[in-house]
């Protein structure tokens, strides 16, 4: 028997020519598969970018005008209510300068007396629920900011994605501050963010918000 390595090898010749078509089904296949993940790629957000906000409550305060414009009248009224206490105090003061110059024992110096315990209750009573009702009126002012911004803030998140949103303080490592201040500085909760702060778009979403309400 003679061996032909012609003949040897046909099998495998055959082989490749009998299947032309799944050698360029596979091709354009993988072609599509790369296709597909890029376009996936491009539509798919960020994984590392973090659905989180923080917002500094302070400046908002600060720079928005409708707010400033009621605490500016809330600071009026207390200045009008400081000037109403001094008059109490200064009439007390005077009652009681004629209280020292009376003999005591006399029915004068027993007038007197009475009439500066009684201006003296009052001046208390007066103080105590001024400075109640402006306690009152401070914080229902601050509700009413945290009212608005919640009403801005809620659709903001859902429009961007984010899942929380943490309140970040203004503060600066100045020495050259307060104690309150730098006691502020020293426990305040985030100590560095990049990108995550949405104070000035907040803001500007109430200054829209304020403005549609005039109209």
């Amino acid at each position: 028997l003679c061996y032909d390595s012609r003949q040897a090898s046909l099998p495998y010749l055959h082989s490749r020519r009998s299947h032309p078509m799944k050698c360029h089904f596979s091709f354009a296949f993988g072609l599509f598969l790369i296709a597909a993940v890029s376009v996936a790629a491009q539509e798919k957000p960020a994984e590392n970018a973090l659905p989180i906000g923080l917002v500094n409550i302070e400046k908002i305060a600060q720079q928005y005008k409708p707010f400033q414009k009621q605490v500016a009248e809330l600071q009026e009224e207390g200045k009008e209510f400081q000037t109403a206490a001094a008059l109490k105090q200064s009439e007390l003061q005077t009652v009681g300068n004629d209280l020292q110059k009376t003999p005591q024992g006399t029915a004068e110096f027993q007038k007197l007396q009475g009439q500066f315990a009684r201006l003296q209750r009052e001046l208390q009573v007066f103080v105590q629920e001024g400075q109640q009702k402006f306690r009152d009126k401070d914080l229902k002012l601050s509700l009413s900011l945290h009212r608005e911004i919640d009403q801005v803030l809620k659709p903001y998140c859902k429009s961007k994605g984010l899942k929380l949103v943490v309140r970040m303080p203004g503060v600066s490592l100045d020495e050259n501050q307060t104690q309150q201040q730098i006691v502020q500085a020293l426990g305040r909760g985030v100590l560095y963010e990049e990108g995550l702060d949405i104070t000035d778009d907040i803001l500007k979403l109430l200054v829209e918000q304020s403005g549609k309400s005039k109209q």
